[in-house]
């Protein structure tokens, strides 16, 4: 009978304990890139860094242009301004000649995917709009890992007159 009652007894936390040699600052925000870079040690969010802080910025963008089969159309140079929307939401400015934004969401993986907002899993075509009403976009944006001013860029426009897509790097400046 006594062993019954004593099991029953509420479990409580034993006080912490707090061990000088954990003195290394890391951050402690699951949202950011650098969640748990350090840990053990002391949480410091001051260190994050989220997932948007590696795309924001002025890039120059080599943008070379392929039919789907592979065909080479054109190489053009545009100026992308890529800005935060909030920590994993980005929009990029200058991809199209009339000043439309593509929106994207970027994840701790370094890469930043374009945001689908036509379409369902029924749509052929699904995607954002992108320069002109009968044009959707989808792809991704990469950050390289290596050298932190390269943008790998891969997107496919479907439009009225076809598929095309769009390989480049973007260089920031």
């Amino acid at each position: 009978m006594v062993v019954v009652l004593f099991s029953c007894k509420k479990w409580t936390d034993p006080a912490a304990v707090n061990d000088p040699r954990l003195t290394n600052p890391y951050c402690n925000d699951p949202n950011a890139v650098n969640y748990n870079w350090g840990f053990p040690g002391r949480p410091d969010d001051s260190l994050c860094f989220y997932p948007v802080d590696l795309f924001r910025g002025t890039y120059i963008y080599q943008d070379s242009i392929f039919l789907i089969d592979g065909t080479y159309v054109f190489t053009r140079l545009d100026t992308l301004h890529l800005y935060a929307l909030s920590q994993t939401k980005l929009a990029v400015l200058g991809f199209c000649p009339i000043g439309d934004t593509m929106h994207l969401t970027a994840g701790p993986t370094y890469i930043a995917t374009v945001d689908t907002t036509l379409g369902d899993s029924t749509f052929v075509n699904r995607g954002q709009l992108l320069c002109r009403i009968q044009d959707t976009v989808s792809g991704t944006i990469t950050k390289d890992r290596i050298d932190t001013t390269l943008l790998h860029i891969s997107l496919q426009v479907v439009s009225d007159t076809g598929i095309t897509v769009h390989s480049g790097t973007g260089i920031k400046q």
